[in-house]
Order: structure tokens, then sequence, then C-alpha cells
């Protein structure tokens, strides 16, 4: 006998309403990460474009610190940090992003 399959339908809000932060995280890194591909070209095409380069610094930031949470939970840290990690992630990379295109015009 199978087992029954659970779907979700993600083209309504009722398909998002309990989503949980792990699932976030890993979207937005998923995003992140195909963004990238197309944010690379456009740098190689377009090297000194402040707003190209603004996106793949942002883009990095997210991707690598996402991996990082992912990483600290695989090392054996408490899922209950779920939520706790994504918003430290996200807020550092925002934090280091503007550091850095600040520090940039100096």
């Amino acid at each position: 006998m199978a087992g029954k399959v659970l779907k979700r339908e993600w083209t309504t809000a009722e398909g998002w309403r309990d989503t949980k932060a792990g699932m976030w995280a890993w979207l937005i890194q998923r995003a992140a990460a195909v963004a990238l591909l197309g944010v690379v070209a456009l740098h190689l095409a377009n090297p000194f474009r402040p707003g190209i380069q603004a996106t793949l610094l942002l883009l990095v930031l997210v991707h690598a610190l996402l991996g990082v949470r992912s990483l600290l939970l695989d090392l054996g840290l408490p899922f209950r940090w779920h939520r706790a990690l994504l918003a430290l992630a996200l807020g550092l990379a925002a934090i280091i992003f503007a550091v850095v295109w600040l520090w940039r015009w100096y």
C-alpha cells in the first residue's frame, strides 16, 4: 500500500501559508544562485556598471551567508535556531553590503 503524497499548490496564498523558515532559507538561497548565473554574465559583459556590481555583491553575500547557516545546522546547531539564523544571515548580508558599498565611495 502506497503512502499518501502531500501536494502543495504553490500558485495560491494558501499553499505558502505554513512555510517554515528553513524552506524560505532554501528558496532564497536557490533563487540567489539562479540570479547569480545571469548577473555574472552581465558583469562579464559590463564590468564597470555600478548596478550590476551592487547586485552581484548582494547576491553573493546572501548566497554565501545562507550557505554558512546551512553548514552550522549540519554541524549540530538545534533546529529551533532556523528562524534566528535566517534573520541573522539576511541581516548580516545587508550590513556587510552597506559597509562595503558605502566604503567604496570614500
